[in-house]
Parts: C-alpha cells; sequence; structure tokens
C-alpha cells in the first residue's frame, strides 16, 4: 500500500512538472523564437527595431532561465544541501514579500536529520503560497509551522477571494499537498470561503523512514 501510495505521488509530481514546463517554460520559448525572427526580418530594414526586438529577445531569455530555475529549485531546493531549512524559507518570504503581499510568517526549526519530513514541510507550505500566487487574489499571508514533543502543525492561510473546495476537487496543488501529507501519516483540513483559505495540516514527528 506504501509503495503505491509513492508511485502515485511520483506520477502527481511529474504531472506537476509537465503541466509547469507546458503553460510556462514552452510558451516563453515559443515567444522568444518570435522575438528572433522578428529580430532578423528588421535586420537589414530597419536597424533600431532589429535591435530593439533583440533587447527584448535578451530580456525573455532571462525570463526562462529563472523559470527554469524556480522548477529545479521546486523539486529540490539546493539552499537546503548548502544553507538549511530556515533559508529556504526565508527565499519564500522574500518572494511573497517581493510580489507585494504583507507576510507574516512564524517557521519553527525542523532538524534536518529528519531530511524527508522537512523537505516535505517546505514543499507543502511552498505549494500553497504558489497557489495563493496563482488564484487567490489575496493582500495578506499567514505561515505558521510549529513543531511540539510529538507533532508538527502547519497552518497557511488568505484573505483572498477562497474557492469551492467541492467543486475545485483536487485541482489548484490540493492533490499534491494531500498525498504528501497521506506519506507522512498526517492530517490536512482545507476551510475556503470568500473571505479567504485556510488550510491547517498535522504531521506526527515519531515517523521513523
Amino acid at each position: 500500500m506504501y509503495n503505491k501510495e509513492v508511485l502515485r505521488m511520483q506520477e502527481a509530481e511529474r504531472k506537476r512538472i509537465a503541466e509547469k514546463l507546458h503553460d510556462s517554460t514552452i510558451q516563453d520559448i515559443v515567444c522568444l523564437s518570435q522575438k528572433l525572427e522578428l529580430a532578423m526580418l528588421y535586420m537589414d530594414k530597419d536597424m533600431v527595431q532589429s535591435k530593439l526586438e533583440l533587447a527584448l529577445a535578451k530580456k525573455q531569455t532571462k525570463m526562462i532561465i529563472d523559470g527554469i530555475r524556480d522548477i529545479i529549485y521546486d523539486l529540490r531546493p539546493m539552499i537546503f544541501d548548502d544553507i538549511g531549512y530556515d533559508a529556504a524559507f526565508e527565499r519564500l518570504y522574500d518572494k511573497l514579500d517581493q510580489n507585494g503581499y504583507d507576510v507574516h510568517f512564524d517557521i519553527d526549526n525542523i532538524s534536518m536529520e529528519d531530511g524527508i519530513t522537512a523537505i516535505s514541510v517546505y514543499h507543502i507550505v511552498n505549494e500553497a503560497c504558489q497557489n495563493i500566487m496563482k488564484h487567490s487574489k489575496a493582500a495578506k499571508v499567514f505561515v505558521f509551522v510549529k513543531k511540539n514533543v510529538d507533532k508538527i502543525n502547519i497552518s497557511i492561510s488568505d484573505n483572498g477571494v477562497g474557492f469551492n473546495s467541492k467543486k475545485i476537487g483536487n485541482h489548484f496543488g490540493l492533490s499534491f499537498m494531500r498525498e504528501r501529507v497521506k506519506l507522512l501519516s498526517g492530517e490536512i483540513e482545507i476551510i475556503s470561503n470568500d473571505k479567504g483559505t485556510s488550510i491547517h495540516i498535522a504531521i506526527p514527528v515519531s515517523i521513523s523512514y
């Protein structure tokens, strides 16, 4: 049963990556190709316009590189290996802050000796925050990760437009979060209405891997 859940999680992750590559990276590369074609067309007729198209292509190339880096980072945050757990959450905080959100983080440190749990907690919070940025139209984001003797309690909430969980089903990354929590023998509750969304998760700390 456990192996089946792991395989399901892997397939969900592959699907998520494929959709992200298709919806962003491939579309950006198509746009870059069009800009380069325009630059070539203008080269003999209007050098100023040609240089403008090349400048836009350069900017598009940087966006593609940044997008691919984000995908790689989502798979395995290198900061976990280089600096640690806290730095990964600081990067996520900065990303929300730079996008104009009023951000409130209160994150307890989780021992990196329990690497699977620590990385999973980060991925769950990151997925929830990505959903907030994409769909919620929120102004405020609250994230709490609190560890006690036997549990890690995670709370992510926003003051956005919310959604109907019955209609949404497993969209908006909900399946991803539910599967990760399930593999960690945890529990998840999602409450959403027109005043915002709250996700509450409890993960036991005594699970061994």
